[in-house]
């Protein structure tokens, strides 16, 4: 796409997009400053307003405390005599719903002290009621005269009150918020409650000031449930000011809570209960359960900068459209001399090498035109000395542009390579006449003595050696091949020399034991009268030695001598002929052994023609014979088949029966046992015969199977049977039931014959069956309450059921806790120990 744009647009395209990359970066970079001054002014605010209300909260929680510490350690109350809790009470309703009681509380007042004390600590404080009850609920002392039992708000006042000072869940009733905090106390020796019910409207009333929140934004205070991992919005919220209070399920913010992390008490983004994107600031509230929320939603934080990128956003369009002017200008200036500079080009890629004659201007551009000018200058130079080349004229002068000059260095290679083919295809021409020549000459002989002379003579008028000589390997015998000499030529005349060599002897037996050329231009003085056997007396100055090599085996060698080096045409001249040649020897000894072979053939052919009579005889004799004991083998095999097949079926039953057939010597060492041993316990056959297997019997049936084999000594008419463990190869005890018979009177077995068989499921079934029946009738006659749940459904429960709830324990089976008519305070002590146990597991 890009190779179709012109320079001028691309230099326009360029600017426009660096321009917009600009204002892009500074568009971005701003509008993130801003966003960053907004965060920071919602995280000054919001910081602000919650330090200011986690506060105030804190101050109530703390004022609640000391009010728990003033009554702990009061004289008045520790040194009162705990009175009997008296008959009667109040039900969870009324306490929720507080009720009045002034005027009980001023009669009481008058003859109680401790009532008048606490009471005035109740005015002092601004509690709504302070009650001193038992860890069991009954009411000792109340300002506001309720007697009988106090039930436990939610479940876990009294336990944790008990411990240490405790805040319990906030209730609400119309429009009115409250809570109880309770705190031990010894009177008496004894540990007793003080439990407070105080009001959350004030507090609601401080933090339902929205004042600098905004639209969305509000503070509200959360109770968090350590053990079911859920928070109770405490406090109204701005959307649902009359709305009840509820449970919400936040694991995101139970996670945030508990990774005590330091970094929730800072502005932070989040999800709230909504699932809308919030920044939020979470306060820990001291000695409580309590969470301090405070957020705006994000949307309302992030609006500002909506302004802001439309007074970017034609700013941009502006600037834009300058550059484009700007562009469109310049851009015409710089690209005219490329033009100039891409018509020279355009002819010098269609083969025109035009006249440079214009000046070009001293810049970057001018620069560039007059590069163009020395490269066509360069071009026809080069074409010029190409154009010499092609008419022949190799010796013609030529100097490339630069050592770096591609083209020019091609040339002159080009000229190199001409010259030195033309001398190889001379060469090689010279070459293939003698290849046709001496084809001429191998076609007229069959016969490796005639075929010597001819061929050692042809070659040395090509070469012009003055001395040669034909070599053949006789390999008539296998023991030892020798190099025989079968014809040999020395200036201008046939010589008559017998001469062989063995293999790797002299420079002929290393040609063909090496397989491989020998050339030498430095002779020893007494070479030739030594190994080569050519020359007598005189020495040469140059030796050629071939090997003829054909299918990796050498079937001759050629040898020649020269007053001269040899040259590497007349070496590969010979080197070409040795393949012919070896390929010829080989067929030539071929058809003479196929000479050979044929006559001893006709010969051998007659003398079996005589007894071919006499073979026929007796084969008539031999055939009436094979048939019947054909007859008499093929009767047996099926006699053999029907053995085997038995044999087969009774492996087979013996390695798939449910039982171990074991023989015993009168010794008690095992004689046979059936392959079926391996898959009931694990021994292989081998591992057991010869050998006595009262080692694997557990230690304490060891008498029982000794006094199981008396019985069968002395009462052999008779079957015995005995139950015993028994080790199986994996090293673990199962349960075997043995029956045995003893068959010493039987020639044919002579030893006892035992049945053994695993037992061990049928023993554990039977002991399963009496745990079982012992566990049902202990849990039948147990006065406690037994619950077995599964899968959190009840799957067992005791008739213990019935006395509690007069219902069957019929009707609580299969069904889950919470479907159950249960008292829904029984249930969560359920669930409560349920998480305890849980929890310490």
């Amino acid at each position: 796409m890009l190779k179709n744009i012109k320079i001028s647009t691309k230099i326009g395209l360029l600017v426009l997009l660096l321009t917009g990359l600009a204002i892009v970066a500074i568009s971005f970079f701003t509008q993130d400053y801003n966003k960053k001054t907004v965060y920071e002014k919602y995280a000054t605010t919001l910081s602000a307003l919650a330090e200011t209300k986690s506060a105030y909260v804190n101050q109530q929680a703390e004022r609640i405390k000391q009010a728990l510490v003033i009554l702990q350690n009061s004289d008045v109350l520790k040194n009162q005599n705990a009175p009997a809790a008296e008959e009667g009470g109040m039900d969870l309703m009324d306490m929720f719903g507080g009720g009045d009681a002034g005027g009980t509380s001023d009669s009481l007042a008058g003859s109680d002290p401790v009532v008048s004390f606490l009471n005035t600590q109740k005015d002092l404080f601004g509690f709504e009621a302070i009650m001193l009850v038992t860890p069991k609920g009954s009411i000792l002392k109340s300002t506001d005269g309720t007697s009988g039992n106090f039930p436990d708000p939610d479940g876990a006042t009294f336990d944790k009150g008990k411990m240490d000072f405790y805040f319990s869940a906030v209730f609400k009733k119309e429009n009115n918020y409250y809570g109880f905090a309770a705190a031990p106390i010894e009177i008496g020796g004894e540990t007793q409650l003080i439990i407070i019910r105080y009001s959350l409207n004030q507090i609601n009333a401080f933090l339902t000031n929205y004042t600098g929140l905004g639209k969305t934004g509000e503070t509200i205070l959360l109770r968090q449930d350590p053990i079911l991992k859920t928070f109770t919005i405490i406090t109204p919220t701005r959307l649902d000011p009359n709305g009840p209070i509820r449970v919400v399920e936040n694991k995101e913010l139970v996670q945030t809570l508990q990774a005590e992390d330091k970094s929730k008490e800072k502005l932070h983004q989040a999800k709230d209960t909504r699932g809308e994107d919030v920044y939020r600031i979470l306060k820990k509230i001291e000695n409580t359960d309590w969470v301090l929320l405070t957020k705006i939603a994000k949307a309302e934080a992030d609006s500002k900068d909506g302004s802001l990128t439309r007074v970017f956003f034609y700013a941009g369009i502006c600037i834009m459209a300058l550059a484009l002017l700007l562009t469109m200008t310049l851009s015409r200036a710089l690209t005219r001399p490329l033009l100039d500079v891409r018509n020279t080009l355009n002819l010098v890629a269609q083969g025109i090498l035009p006249e440079t004659t214009e000046e070009h201007n001293n810049d970057e551009f001018g620069q560039m035109a007059s590069k163009v000018d020395e490269l066509v200058v360069t071009l026809k130079n080069n074409a010029q000395f190409a154009q010499r080349i092609g008419e022949g004229k190799y010796d013609s002068q030529f100097t490339p542009a630069s050592e770096n000059d591609l083209l020019g260095m091609s040339l002159i290679n080009m000229r190199q390579n001409l010259v030195e083919n033309e001398k190889r295809d001379t060469e090689r021409n010279w070459i293939v006449r003698g290849v046709a020549g001496i084809s001429e000459v191998l076609r007229m002989h069959d016969s490796i003595e005639g075929m010597g002379d001819d061929v050692i003579k042809f070659i040395l008028d090509k070469i012009e050696a003055i001395q040669g000589a034909f070599y053949v390997v006789n390999d008539d015998d296998n023991s030892e091949k020798i190099i025989e000499m079968r014809a040999s030529y020395a200036y201008g005349r046939k010589k008559y020399l017998k001469r062989s060599f063995r293999f790797a002897e002299g420079l002929v037996g290393q040609a063909v034991a090496e397989k491989d050329t020998i050339v030498r231009t430095e002779i020893p003085e007494d070479f030739v009268t030594l190994t080569s056997g050519l020359l007598g007396d005189q020495r040469p100055t140059a030796l050629l030695i071939v090997p003829l090599i054909t299918n990796e085996e050498v079937y001759g060698v050629l040898e020649f001598a020269g007053f001269k080096k040899f040259s590497d045409s007349q070496i590969n001249f010979v080197k070409e002929l040795s393949l012919i040649l070896a390929r010829t020897i080989f067929n030539i000894k071929v058809n003479e052994r196929t000479r050979k072979l044929l006559e001893e053939s006709q010969k051998m052919s007659n003398e079996l023609q005589e007894k071919g009579e006499v073979l026929r005889q007796n084969a008539e004799e031999m055939q009436a014979t094979s048939e019947e004991l054909e007859r008499s083998n093929k009767k047996l095999e099926e006699q053999i088949e029907e053995v085997n097949r038995t044999q087969k079926r009774m492996q087979l039953l013996l390695e798939n029966a449910s039982e171990v057939i074991t023989i015993y010597e009168d010794d008690e060492s095992i004689r046979y046992i059936s392959p079926s041993v391996e898959t009931i316990l694990g021994y292989d056959q081998k591992e057991l015969i010869g050998s006595s297997d009262i080692g694997n019997v557990k230690a304490e049936y060891h008498e029982v199977v000794k006094g199981f084999f008396e019985k069968l000594r002395e009462h052999p008419e008779e079957r015995a049977s005995v139950q015993y463990e028994y080790k199986t190869k994996t090293g673990e005890f199962i349960w075997i039931e043995t029956t045995g018979t003893n068959a010493m009177s039987n020639p044919a077995i002579h030893g006892f014959i035992l049945n053994s068989r695993d037992i061990t499921e049928r023993r554990r079934a039977e002991q399963e069956t009496r745990m079982r029946s012992k566990m049902q009738a202990l849990s039948e006659n147990s006065p406690d309450l037994i619950t077995r749940l599964e899968n959190e459904a009840i799957s067992y429960i005791n008739p213990v059921i019935e006395s509690y709830t007069g219902q069957k324990p019929s009707l609580f089976l299969n069904r889950k806790m919470q479907e159950t008519d249960i008292d829904k305070a029984i249930i969560d002590g359920w669930l409560r120990v349920l998480e305890e146990v849980n929890a310490t597991n």
